[in-house]
């Protein structure tokens, strides 16, 4: 089951986000607008993974087809 995800901040509505340093798999994501805390960068992450492996799977296609054209 896919959950629907936006990558819009809920408060604010901003797509842009914030990744600050940090030990890996232990920093938060926040919004770079309102601070709005998206919670740990791996649960995030998780909740984009459908929408990371369809581009990376178009994105494949489309590399595909350049090189079929070549």
């Amino acid at each position: 089951m896919q959950v629907k995800t936006s990558p819009e901040c809920p408060k604010c509505g901003s797509r842009v986000k914030r990744f600050p340093p940090g030990r890996e798999d232990q920093y938060h994501v926040y919004c770079d607008e309102c601070g709005h805390d998206f919670g740990r960068f791996d649960y995030f992450q998780a909740q984009f993974r459908h929408v990371i492996e369809d581009l990376e799977a178009h994105l494949k296609q489309d590399d595909a087809k350049d090189d079929s054209r070549s």
